[in-house]
């Protein structure tokens, strides 16, 4: 014969029971969806790294030596490569992100043939000025990525 003290311990025990389990069930499809979400975004990830690394390699070259223009030249392709990496990983998660390096590495390339065709203060400064806008766009695409990695 049961009693109503046992009733209440059975309940009790059926609640904390029911209350592990979906703690349980809850981190799980918690952890999922967390190696889901990293997972899924690690190439994009990686590819930005990769991003800044060549634009920081190519922050270091200098102009003036005696390689300089190949350097850069070779830097430029660096970038070209992981910008189109970094592309076709985002997909179209960070659009507005990428169409504003875009934007700001085209502005470059073309501020930089200019200055090579018509080396004077105007024009170097432009280049200087687009430099910095490119770096700035690259520094806000790395920082929004980077927040979902």
């Amino acid at each position: 014969m049961t009693t109503s003290t046992d009733k209440t311990t059975t309940k009790q025990g059926n609640r904390r029971m029911r209350s592990s389990v979906v703690r349980a069930v809850a981190a799980l499809v918690l952890g999922v969806s967390l190696v889901g979400c990293s997972s899924d975004n690690a190439a994009v990830c990686d590819s930005v790294d990769n991003l800044k690394t060549s634009v920081d390699n190519a922050k270091k070259i200098d102009v003036t030596s005696s390689t300089g223009v190949s350097d850069l030249q070779n830097g430029l392709a660096a970038i070209d490569t992981n910008l189109a990496q970094v592309k076709s990983d985002a997909k179209s998660d960070f659009s507005s992100e990428l169409t504003a390096v875009e934007t700001a590495y085209n502005a470059l390339k073309t501020s930089l043939a200019t200055a090579k065709s018509a080396p004077a203060a105007a024009t170097l400064a432009t280049a200087v000025s687009a430099s910095q806008a490119f770096v700035a766009s690259v520094e806000t695409l790395s920082t929004k990525v980077k927040s979902t990695c």
